[in-house]
Protein backbone atom coordinates (compact mmCIF):
# COMPACT_ATOMS: atom_id res chain seq x y z
CA UNK A 1 0.00 0.00 0.00
CA UNK A 2 0.99 3.60 -0.43
CA UNK A 3 0.12 6.89 1.90
CA UNK A 4 -0.26 9.83 -0.28
CA UNK A 5 -0.61 12.36 1.17
CA UNK A 6 -1.01 16.38 1.70
CA UNK A 7 0.16 18.62 4.33
CA UNK A 8 -0.71 22.40 4.94
CA UNK A 9 -0.21 25.00 7.46
CA UNK A 10 -3.53 25.84 9.26
CA UNK A 11 -4.37 29.01 9.72
CA UNK A 12 -8.06 28.75 10.78
CA UNK A 13 -8.44 25.57 12.54
CA UNK A 14 -12.58 26.35 13.88
CA UNK A 15 -13.20 27.30 10.45
CA UNK A 16 -11.73 23.95 9.10
CA UNK A 17 -13.92 22.11 11.45
CA UNK A 18 -17.18 23.91 11.00
CA UNK A 19 -16.98 23.14 7.42
CA UNK A 20 -15.93 19.44 7.86
CA UNK A 21 -18.76 18.88 10.26
CA UNK A 22 -21.52 20.60 7.66
CA UNK A 23 -20.18 17.69 5.60
CA UNK A 24 -20.98 15.04 7.89
CA UNK A 25 -17.78 14.52 9.37
CA UNK A 26 -17.09 14.06 13.54
CA UNK A 27 -13.74 14.65 15.09
CA UNK A 28 -12.08 11.29 16.95
CA UNK A 29 -10.99 12.21 20.37
CA UNK A 30 -7.63 13.70 20.98
CA UNK A 31 -4.53 11.74 20.32
CA UNK A 32 -1.63 12.22 21.98
CA UNK A 33 1.48 11.18 19.94
CA UNK A 34 5.13 10.72 20.29
CA UNK A 35 6.76 9.41 17.50
CA UNK A 36 10.45 8.47 17.45
CA UNK A 37 12.15 8.44 14.14
CA UNK A 38 14.61 6.13 13.20
CA UNK A 39 17.16 6.24 10.36
CA UNK A 40 20.05 3.66 8.93
CA UNK A 41 22.98 4.68 10.68
CA UNK A 42 24.84 5.08 6.86
CA UNK A 43 22.07 7.53 5.97
CA UNK A 44 22.47 11.47 6.16
CA UNK A 45 19.06 13.22 7.48
CA UNK A 46 16.78 13.30 6.02
CA UNK A 47 17.37 9.88 4.68
CA UNK A 48 17.37 9.88 0.60
CA UNK A 49 13.85 9.00 -1.43
CA UNK A 50 13.93 5.01 -1.19
CA UNK A 51 15.59 5.03 2.20
CA UNK A 52 13.16 2.79 5.01
CA UNK A 53 12.85 4.79 7.88
CA UNK A 54 11.46 3.21 11.03
CA UNK A 55 8.77 4.96 13.26
CA UNK A 56 7.33 3.97 16.91
CA UNK A 57 4.49 5.84 17.72
CA UNK A 58 3.34 6.46 21.13
CA UNK A 59 0.15 7.06 20.68
CA UNK A 60 -2.09 7.37 23.97
CA UNK A 61 -1.53 4.15 25.65
CA UNK A 62 -0.91 1.92 22.63
CA UNK A 63 2.50 1.72 20.58
CA UNK A 64 2.58 1.23 16.77
CA UNK A 65 5.75 0.54 14.53
CA UNK A 66 5.78 1.93 11.50
CA UNK A 67 7.93 1.62 8.63
CA UNK A 68 7.79 4.18 5.65
CA UNK A 69 9.98 4.21 2.32
CA UNK A 70 9.39 7.44 0.35
CA UNK A 71 8.56 7.19 -3.58
CA UNK A 72 8.29 9.95 -6.26
CA UNK A 73 7.88 12.55 -2.69
CA UNK A 74 8.13 12.39 0.77
CA UNK A 75 3.95 12.57 0.88
CA UNK A 76 4.05 9.72 -1.48
CA UNK A 77 5.63 6.75 0.22
CA UNK A 78 5.31 2.90 0.64
CA UNK A 79 4.10 2.31 4.22
CA UNK A 80 2.98 -0.65 6.17
CA UNK A 81 2.02 -0.89 10.09
CA UNK A 82 1.56 -3.02 13.01
CA UNK A 83 0.32 -2.24 16.51
CA UNK A 84 2.87 -3.46 18.69
CA UNK A 85 2.98 -3.94 22.99
CA UNK A 86 6.38 -2.83 23.96
CA UNK A 87 7.31 0.45 22.37
CA UNK A 88 10.41 0.84 24.55
CA UNK A 89 11.38 -2.60 23.97
CA UNK A 90 11.03 -2.07 19.80
CA UNK A 91 13.19 0.83 19.92
CA UNK A 92 15.96 -0.88 21.48
CA UNK A 93 15.73 -3.80 18.79
CA UNK A 94 16.06 -0.93 16.33
CA UNK A 95 18.73 0.28 17.73
CA UNK A 96 20.73 -3.02 17.82
CA UNK A 97 19.37 -3.47 14.04
CA UNK A 98 21.77 -0.55 13.03
CA UNK A 99 19.19 2.06 13.04
CA UNK A 100 20.04 5.88 14.99
CA UNK A 101 16.97 7.70 16.36
CA UNK A 102 17.28 11.17 14.93
CA UNK A 103 13.80 13.36 15.97
CA UNK A 104 11.04 12.59 18.68
CA UNK A 105 8.09 14.64 17.44
CA UNK A 106 5.59 15.44 20.11
CA UNK A 107 1.90 16.25 18.46
CA UNK A 108 -2.29 16.54 19.81
CA UNK A 109 -4.01 14.96 16.21
CA UNK A 110 -7.75 14.62 16.19
CA UNK A 111 -9.15 12.67 12.73
CA UNK A 112 -12.01 12.00 10.91
CA UNK A 113 -12.98 10.83 7.54
CA UNK A 114 -14.61 12.17 4.25
CA UNK A 115 -15.27 9.56 2.13
CA UNK A 116 -12.23 7.51 1.50
CA UNK A 117 -9.84 10.74 3.06
CA UNK A 118 -8.53 10.59 6.12
CA UNK A 119 -8.02 14.09 7.34
CA UNK A 120 -5.65 15.09 10.42
CA UNK A 121 -5.84 18.43 12.10
CA UNK A 122 -2.53 18.37 13.97
CA UNK A 123 -0.94 20.91 16.86
CA UNK A 124 2.99 19.99 16.43
CA UNK A 125 5.21 21.07 19.58
CA UNK A 126 7.91 23.33 18.67
CA UNK A 127 5.85 24.23 14.61
CA UNK A 128 2.20 24.42 14.88
CA UNK A 129 -0.92 23.82 13.41
CA UNK A 130 -1.24 21.79 10.51
CA UNK A 131 -3.71 20.14 8.24
CA UNK A 132 -2.97 17.14 6.39
CA UNK A 133 -5.26 14.64 3.89
CA UNK A 134 -4.46 11.14 3.07
CA UNK A 135 -5.55 8.30 1.17
CA UNK A 136 -4.02 4.98 1.51
CA UNK A 137 -3.74 3.24 -2.28
CA UNK A 138 -2.70 0.31 -4.44
CA UNK A 139 -2.08 2.71 -7.54
CA UNK A 140 1.91 1.75 -8.31
CA UNK A 141 1.70 4.50 -11.06
CA UNK A 142 3.40 7.64 -9.42
CA UNK A 143 2.14 10.09 -12.31
CA UNK A 144 -1.28 8.61 -10.92
CA UNK A 145 -0.42 9.11 -7.61
CA UNK A 146 0.86 12.97 -7.75
CA UNK A 147 -3.07 13.53 -9.29
CA UNK A 148 -4.02 11.99 -6.04
CA UNK A 149 -2.06 14.52 -4.15
CA UNK A 150 -3.58 17.72 -6.39
CA UNK A 151 -7.10 16.29 -5.56
CA UNK A 152 -6.35 16.02 -1.87
CA UNK A 153 -5.08 19.34 -2.21
CA UNK A 154 -8.07 20.69 -4.04
CA UNK A 155 -10.11 19.58 -1.25
CA UNK A 156 -8.02 21.18 1.30
CA UNK A 157 -8.79 24.27 -0.73
CA UNK A 158 -12.20 23.91 -0.58
CA UNK A 159 -11.86 23.47 3.49
CA UNK A 160 -10.57 27.34 3.15
CA UNK A 161 -7.01 26.04 3.57
CA UNK A 162 -4.88 28.49 0.92
CA UNK A 163 -3.08 26.70 -1.62
CA UNK A 164 0.10 28.79 -0.12
CA UNK A 165 -0.19 27.01 3.14
CA UNK A 166 0.57 24.01 1.43
CA UNK A 167 4.11 21.65 2.89
CA UNK A 168 6.10 20.76 0.22
CA UNK A 169 7.50 17.48 0.67
CA UNK A 170 7.10 18.19 4.65
CA UNK A 171 7.41 15.65 7.17
CA UNK A 172 6.84 17.18 10.87
CA UNK A 173 10.41 14.91 11.20
CA UNK A 174 12.14 16.67 8.87
CA UNK A 175 10.61 20.42 9.60
CA UNK A 176 11.80 19.80 13.54
CA UNK A 177 15.15 18.22 12.51
CA UNK A 178 15.64 21.86 10.31
CA UNK A 179 14.19 24.47 13.01
CA UNK A 180 16.76 22.28 15.73
CA UNK A 181 19.60 22.89 13.09
CA UNK A 182 18.80 26.49 12.28
CA UNK A 183 18.33 27.27 16.56
CA UNK A 184 21.68 25.93 16.51
CA UNK A 185 23.23 27.45 13.78
CA UNK A 186 22.40 30.68 15.25
CA UNK A 187 23.27 29.65 18.20
CA UNK A 188 26.89 29.14 17.37
CA UNK A 189 27.33 32.97 15.82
Amino acid sequence: MYEVEVKARLRNREEVIKKLEALGCSLSEELHQVDYIFNAQKSIFPPPLGEPVLRVRKQNDKYILTLKIDQSSRQDCMEHELEISDGEKMKEIIKLLGFREDVTVKKIRVKTMYKDIEISLDSVELLGEFIEAEKMVKEKDPEIRKQIQEELMAFLVELGVLKEDQVIDGKYDIMLFEKMDKNDKQSNL
